[in-house]
């Protein structure tokens, strides 16, 4: 029933995306995200359903008499290079088949997604459409896992299948990640949301991405939630009553933690307490982070040998082109469990996939689109029309800094949750420029616009 349900819904959506291409981007966004085949147990486990929604939307996106518009800026620039420059380091790769089968499968699927979106998504409207989209296809994860978390007894980290299948979050601690990165926007949409049911619902969305924290036993996660929750507090107006209240869910956290995901935090700033080395006994290391140091030394031993092209995509662990690269200078290399594993940090991921170009370039987006969200929330202080985009643009921010962060113990260098975000960033940059007069609308359509009223606030309408 459920896959007739869903192959139902997929088809059923094709007209409307024939006749507006940013409906085709909402629903690729939604199965991108969502991947809601990988919820039944029939025949839609095996179908593509994306790749409909692709074509369709493609075509769409061609015969559509709207004007078609790239939203300019040195952000959406630079993401145009990085594309192009993983491109020619995939094709060019030691193992060209594993990268390019890795590139086929993400890379290339993702760049095209935020391409049409960033030309298509072009009014507060459909802005806001694909906040809740990402919102809820996501969410929809977060209430599964809380509930889950909940149902366990706080100890689903024990076990494995967390987000979809296949996909970069399916890693408890890459879900744990996802997670925070979708609080801040959760947050946005309950502040502005106009119907009390939605805000309700962002709000137990909020709640829920918390608990799939918890539940998930990610240090990482725990740690990311930390920063994020300090670089909030430096923000607020109220730092005493935001203090306060942070402390209270602090504690409200720890009541409910498990002892040994309490034992695995403890062991992370053990590795830290050394007199002279945090590496003095190699024998006391906690053996999750001792590897991931060891795989940081052999990613840039890696870089080091090619500093321009890189060694393709997911290199590092490759074990036709990382394995000769392995050293018993490498920490926990005399371990017998030691061996090529994922780079566990996006940075170390890139540089050796792409070489430093490829760093620079991601670093770029990286923090461009931080600064940039600072740059919107500037523009738009003091407009009450503006409010909504100087609230999206703070919590985009705070995503953002949840990625940069615990992207230092992942392998999510290429997350699409996180390049929506960013595409996110630039359109409503140029959205609110055009607000101020500093840059054209991009509509190409002569339609007037009325005010309209949406789950995410009353923004003009198409």
């Amino acid at each position: 029933m459920r896959d007739i349900v869903i192959l139902v819904g997929i088809l059923a959506l094709i007209p409307m995306i024939l006749r507006r291409p940013y409906i085709g981007v909402l629903a690729w966004t939604w199965i991108a995200i969502l991947n809601p085949h990988r919820e039944a147990f029939g025949f839609s486990t095996s179908l593509r359903p994306n790749l409909i929604i692709v074509l369709v939307t493609l075509i769409a996106f061609v015969i559509s008499s709207e004007r078609k518009s790239w939203p300019g800026g040195k952000l959406a620039m630079s993401f145009a290079a990085f594309i192009g420059w993983t491109t020619l380091t995939a094709v060019i790769a030691p193992d060209r088949e594993a990268s390019l089968e890795f590139y086929n499968d993400f890379v290339v699927k993702m760049a095209i997604h935020m391409v049409i979106l960033l030309v298509v998504i072009n009014t507060p409207h459909r802005l806001i459409s694909l906040v809740w989209t990402y919102a809820l296809s996501l969410g929809y994860h977060a209430v599964k896992i809380g509930l889950v978390t909940i149902y366990s007894g706080f100890v689903i980290g024990r076990y494995t299948g967390f987000g979809p299948a296949d996909t970069m979050i399916d890693d408890r601690n890459h879900f744990a990640i996802a997670m925070l990165m979708l609080a801040p926007i959760l947050f946005f949409l309950w502040k502005h949301a106009n119907h009390k049911i939605m805000r309700n619902f962002a709000l137990a969305g909020m709640a829920m991405c918390f608990l799939a924290v918890i539940g998930s036993f990610s240090r990482g996660g725990m740690l990311t939630m930390a920063a994020m929750m300090f670089f909030l507090w430096t923000k607020t107006n109220h730092k005493f009553a935001s203090a306060l209240l942070i402390g209270v869910l602090v504690l409200g956290a720890v009541s409910f933690v498990p002892s040994e995901y309490k034992a695995r935090i403890s062991t992370t700033f053990d590795q830290f307490s050394g007199q002279e080395s945090a590496y003095e006994d190699e024998n006391e290391l906690d053996e999750s982070f001792c590897l991931r140091v060891a795989n940081w030394q052999l990613g840039f031993d890696m870089a080091l040998d090619s500093p321009i092209f890189g060694h393709g995509l997911r290199s590092i662990q490759n074990h036709n082109v990382a394995t000769d690269y392995l050293s018993d200078d490498h920490i926990c290399s005399h371990k017998a469990k030691y061996r090529v594993r994922a780079a566990h940090n996006i940075y170390v991921e890139v540089i050796t996939d792409s070489g430093f170009p490829g760093l620079f370039l991601f670093l770029f987006i990286l923090v461009g689109s931080w600064l940039t969200c600072g740059r919107i929330a500037r523009m738009a202080k003091g407009r009450a029309d503006l409010l909504w985009a100087h609230d999206l643009a703070a919590m985009m921010q705070v995503s953002i800094t949840g990625y940069a962060i615990g992207g230092v113990l992942l392998s999510l260098a290429y997350y699409d949750g996180y390049f929506l975000i960013v595409s996110m960033v630039i359109v409503l940059h140029r959205i609110v420029k055009e607000a101020v007069g500093e840059a054209e609308p991009r509509r190409g359509d002569a339609r007037p616009t009325r005010r309209r009223r949406s789950g995410g606030g009353t923004v003009p309408a198409e």
